[in-house]
């Protein structure tokens, strides 16, 4: 005979229904990621580009905490 589960049987039930619906979900946004890699009207970022533009929001982030904790 098999070990009696401990977890009640809803439980289980509620699980296995989340993660077909994050399988769907998850589905989705790949095939929208794909279309839209896709499509020739996609504006692409470069490396180099993301790389400039966080190293400018760090400087930003950087320049206002150092701004609160001199006013602190």
């Amino acid at each position: 005979m098999p070990a009696k589960s401990t977890i009640p049987i809803d439980t289980e039930i509620a699980k296995a229904d989340a993660a077909v619906a994050h399988d769907a979900w998850f589905s989705s946004e790949v095939e929208a990621g794909l279309r839209e890699a896709d499509d020739p009207s996609t504006v692409w970022v470069t490396n180099t580009e993301v790389e400039r533009r966080s190293a400018q929001r760090r400087a930003q982030w950087q320049a206002e905490i150092e701004r609160q904790r001199k006013s602190a």
